[in-house]
């Protein structure tokens, strides 16, 4: 794998005939950076990852190098029917934004050459696509197929589709830094590896990004261990403007957060920003955020209703596609987005995109920022308002971080058991396989090089029902259900196969890796709104009003998973999600420790040093500067700015105890592997009942009465030793790892979240983490399904790998006994709703207040 910078040749040469006059007429100016490096090595036939800014043109780097062979095989009489090229998308919107785009060279070159139709056949295939429309795709496909990962797969499980993957010469992945760190891109590495077996020779594959750093784990996802693959890095055109990115405070110096307050001033300055642009696109991070902040635009905004949209994942899929209709076609002042519009939408009327809080990381800082200024000449204009001093710090690194373009690196997920699982059922749908074979083909897949034999076997000894389970378990309250035991496949002599047809119709009804919570339907009128989640929508009352696309709903009844409501007006709740959780990416937290250091380094010389330190480097104005001038000299006033080599502790008092608030240079997950064992090694040591609170940047745990810490015993707290089985514990005092199963086992297929001929109600998945987990946990402790958990919750929920390397460094202990709590614990830990976790025995318990009554009721007798 090798990077190519930009050449000075004619790249546009590679372009012949029709499509070479097409691109000159359409595009007077010349191919971006990125079109001419990518279109030699595609039309050469060579693995490509392309990484172009947003806005460079990547489909058309893409295609038309494809599209220019195609037309001359039609010019010499040699092309023929059947697939060539298969574009997959992780977004279905974003695939019909294709066909779209595609269309019009192939209908303008029809027409240069005087033909009634385009030669050149395009056809989509999604889980919107009609019956009919699949059939016709099946039995005649088009020359370039656009389609999803889940498409993907249900179709390479289908017999009939065998045949029709012979002639394809391209593969084309885009937004691919979006699917390489996940399952869904595990599952869609191991379908192309399928794909390309059915072929007559290895597909070309061509991998798309605007944002992946560094690109070599991209490109071995993409292509594999065993091929080459070219990686071309394209840089932006030397007349493009540079992105804007500001930071402003919604807060003043002298005042406190108060959500109300900053909230009515965020709503004012996205008043003035609508007022401003033709069309804004508000990222306001979660879902529940954003039906607030559409409701009240509409409220404020002459035309609301039609001027302002919502458009996240709990919306009906033809709203979405609404609302992008509407956007494209500059209809919209505003949409309201959490993080759907972050990737292959183009908006070009968008002039403004603002961020509601901190995006995260740098990657999604540049994607949601890149959603603006899709025009030529014109630049991106990014605007991040912070509702409190520790969301404008980190939006203060966050954006001088995004104007280096210091992209965080991908972290490919390393061969998850469940997609296995399912992969192999898929496989088994339409054909026998050798055991070897199959288990070669799956290790071409970059995301399962590392796959081992005994991990593959154990999963096919789960699907041939060769494992020790409780006799009998079934999904309850969901119809004629299969045993979660009974065997999915057959193996024998060294092959497997499909163990009934039925299993070939679970499968294809439950395909695909995607997972949130129980969810229902919304209906206003008989018309879907969206969905809920099934635990928010069991506690609504007959009256009740909630939000959900950007308007007022009031209950009427629920009915299996489906919720009847009607249009209301007054007041309304926020429906929850549980999904929605947004924190710091690694790179960013330590980023902002380093500020905050240096911070402290200029306020050693005094606060008006500060203050031009963040105006002259950091472009804060006055207002923001002072917030964080004041946050950082109360700090180290109370207690202290920790730099990143340490570990400060902060003990301070409460009611019922004490609370210990640790600051690491950490972000949450590894911040929540380090609590998770601190929480579980206190909880054996006092045997008592905690509770914790987990944030970027740190952790805090409260002790009850007359337990409190040293600080000479906070390093013993902090040992590798049994580190990961310390974190496990301290989850198990939860419901993380029950709930993670639920995931991975419908994954797997073990359990269906769409059971045959059945109706499932509200509830019915939660007997898999309340029961069969448990049962599985007793009688099988070595299942694959229970590695996979525990795999998944220390390497991608978690990341004990991180939290180790750094207590490797050994960072210095500070501890301090504070009077309450500081600055920076309030700012950014915030230890008021912790999570309890639970140690004591009810015996205990129950002892313990019988001692202290007896006290009591003693010492008054006594008085």
């Amino acid at each position: 794998m090798h990077t190519q910078d930009l050449e000075s040749s004619d790249e546009h040469a590679t372009l012949t005939g029709p499509v070479r006059a097409w691109f000159a007429h359409a595009f007077p100016g010349g191919p971006t950076p990125g079109q001419a490096l990518a279109w030699p090595p595609i039309a050469a036939g060579e693995h490509l990852l392309l990484v172009s800014p947003t806005g460079t043109g990547k489909t058309l780097a893409a295609f038309l190098a494809i599209v220019d062979k195609l037309f001359r095989e039609h010019a010499s009489g040699s092309l023929s029917e059947g697939l060539r090229s298969v574009y997959v998308s992780p977004l279905r919107s974003l695939g019909y934004d294709i066909e779209r785009n595609l269309a019009e060279p192939l209908q303008a070159i029809q027409r240069s050459l005087g033909l009634a139709e385009s030669p050149i056949k395009i056809g989509v295939r999604t889980g919107d696509t009609s019956a009919y429309q699949r059939r016709k795709l099946r039995d005649k496909p088009p020359h370039l197929l656009i389609t999803t990962p889940e498409s993907l797969s249900l179709m390479l499980s289908q017999e009939a589709w065998h045949d029709q993957w012979r002639g394809v010469r391209h593969l084309i992945v885009d937004e691919v830094h979006a699917l390489a760190p996940t399952k869904r891109g595990a599952d869609l590495a191991v379908s192309l590896e399928r794909l390309a077996a059915k072929a007559a020779a290895d597909p070309c594959r061509i991998g798309l990004s605007a944002t992946c750093r560094p690109a070599e784990p991209v490109a071995r996802f993409l292509a594999g261990p065993t091929r080459a693959c070219r990686v071309i890095e394209a840089p932006l055109p030397n007349d493009a403007p540079a992105m804007v990115l500001e930071v402003e405070s919604l807060l003043k110096p002298d005042e406190a957060p108060h959500r109300g307050l900053t909230y009515r001033r965020l709503l004012r300055r996205l008043e003035r920003a609508l007022g401003g642009n033709r069309t804004t696109v508000v990222f306001a991070n979660t879902r529940a955020l954003t039906e607030k902040i559409t409701h009240d635009l509409r409220r404020t905004i002459q035309g609301g209703s039609e001027a302002v949209a919502a458009h996240h994942s709990a919306l009906d899929a033809d709203r979405r596609r609404q609302v992008e209709a509407a956007l494209k076609a500059g209809e919209l002042r505003a949409v309201v987005t959490s993080t759907s519009l972050e990737l292959g939408v183009d908006i070009g009327s968008a002039d403004l995109t603002v961020q509601v809080g901190l995006p995260g990381g740098v990657s999604r800082c540049l994607q949601r920022v890149g959603r603006s200024g899709h025009r030529l000449g014109v630049a991106s204009r990014g605007l991040l308002l912070a509702a409190t001093p520790a969301e404008l710090a980190g939006g203060v690194v966050t954006a001088e971080e995004a104007r280096q373009g210091r992209v965080e690196p991908l972290r490919p997920i390393a061969a998850p058991l469940d997609v296995l699982c399912q992969q192999l059922i898929g496989m088994a749908c339409g054909e026998e396989w050798s055991t070897d074979a199959a288990f070669d083909l799956v290790r071409k897949a970059g995301p399962m090089a590392d796959l081992a034999r005994a991990d593959f076997d154990l999963c096919l000894d789960f699907l041939a029902g060769e494992l020790a389970a409780p006799a009998g378990a079934v999904e309850s309250e969901s119809g004629p259900s299969p045993r979660w035991t009974a065997p999915r496949l057959w193996r024998r002599r060294g092959l497997f196969g499909l163990r009934s047809r039925r299993v070939a119709r679970w499968f294809r009804s439950n395909v695909g890796t995607i997972q949130s919570e129980e969810s229902v339907r919304v209906l206003d009128g008989g018309v879907e709104v969206g969905t809920l989640e099934g635990a928010y929508a069991e506690r609504l009352q007959v009256g009740d009003k909630f939000l959900l696309d950007g308007r007022s709903l009031e209950f009427r009844r629920l009915e299996g998973l489906i919720v009847h409501a009607k249009a209301a007006d007054g007041e309304s709740s926020l429906p929850r999600w549980s999904s929605d959780r947004q924190s710091l990416s690694a790179e960013l937290a330590l980023a902002l420790v380093e500020f905050r250091e240096q911070a402290a380094r200029m306020l050693a010389d005094g606060p008006s040093a500060l203050r031009g330190w963040l105006g002259e480097v950091h472009g804060l104005d006055p207002r923001a500067a002072g917030v964080l001038v004041a946050l950082f000299e109360a700090q180290e006033q109370l207690s202290e700015i920790p730099p990143p080599g340490t570990l400060l502790v902060e003990e301070s008092p409460r009611d019922d105890g004490l609370t210990y608030t640790f600051h690491a240079p950490l972000n949450r997950s590894a911040c929540e592997a380090l609590g998770r064992a601190t929480a579980a090694r206190l909880g054996r040591r006092f045997g008592r009942d905690i509770a914790m609170v987990v944030a970027d940047l740190g952790w805090s745990i409260r002790l009850p009465e007359e337990a409190q810490l040293q600080a000479t015993e906070i390093a013993a707290l902090l040992t590798s030793v049994g580190f990961a089985d310390d974190v496990m514990e301290g989850l198990d005092r939860g419901e993380l790892p029950a709930r993670r199963f639920r995931h991975i086992a419908a994954t797997a297929l073990m359990v269906l979240r769409n059971p045959e001929g059945g109706r499932r109600r509200v509830g019915g998945l939660l007997w898999v983490s309340h029961r069969l987990y448990p049962m599985v946990k007793a009688l099988c402790p070595d299942h694959p399904l229970l590695r996979e958990t525990r795999r998944e919750i220390l390497e991608d929920l978690l990341d004990v790998p991180r939290a180790l390397a750094w207590l490797a460094t050994q960072p210095e202990v500070r501890f301090r006994s504070l009077p309450g709590l500081s600055p920076f614990a309030a700012a950014w830990v915030d230890p008021s709703e912790p999570e309890p976790l639970h140690f004591e025995s009810p015996a205990e318990a129950l002892r313990r207040l019988h001692a202290r009554l007896s006290t009591e009721i003693g010492g008054h007798h006594s008085g």
